[in-house]
């Protein structure tokens, strides 16, 4: 199937999908959520879970969709200050075994792109991953700078650490310049 293992793997074959589909419970283990939390860098994953409908679709195809909800700790991008975010959303993706896997790597700017059309995912050798499906869906709502309640920009404070800034060279010039005039 994949080279890497995923932290979320609930593979379906998809020629073993019924006409009238089937239900998948999605709970992750610990170990699971705390893999995924580490892939997607957040502090904690402390609930994810969903119910999805694998179902087949006319030509060829099979959808996943169903509701998902999580609960993840982020570090706030100024304080440093720990945020807990909950979501919930609809999980909707198509399938195909003829889709193809680098479909939009070699588009030119040009392009004309339908955000309302979403191509279909490869099925790759037979399967479905369900659970990486999720996983990838999850990372696309965790707020990418995550800022905690009441904390503004305007507030937050930088300290320079004296290690950290490099020596002037003007000033090191200028030094020189007036030991060269001292000394005559």
């Amino acid at each position: 199937m994949m080279d890497i293992e995923p932290e979320l793997s609930r593979a379906v074959k998809a020629e073993d999908i019924p006409k009238k589909g089937r239900m998948i419970l999605l709970r992750p283990n610990d170990d699971e959520l705390e893999a995924i939390a580490k892939r997607l860098e957040l502090v904690s994953l402390d609930m994810f879970d969903g119910e999805i409908k694998v179902q087949p679709e006319p030509g060829r195809e099979i959808s996943i969709r169903g509701m998902i909800r999580a609960e993840f700790t982020q570090n706030c991008v100024i304080s440093g200050d720990l945020v807990a975010t909950k979501v919930e959303f609809e999980l909707f993706r198509m399938f195909a075994e003829d889709a193809d896997p680098f479909d939009g790597l070699g588009r030119d700017e040009e392009d004309v792109i339908d955000p309302d059309i979403d191509d279909a995912d490869p099925i790759i050798d037979g399967h479905i991953d369900v659970g990486e499906a999720t996983v990838e869906e999850l990372a696309l709502r965790i707020p990418p700078y995550p800022k905690a309640e009441g904390v503004n920009f305007d507030e937050a404070t930088f300290i320079n650490d004296p290690k950290d800034e490099k020596e002037n060279p003007f000033s090191v010039l200028k030094s020189l310049k007036n030991k060269m005039n001292s000394d005559n």
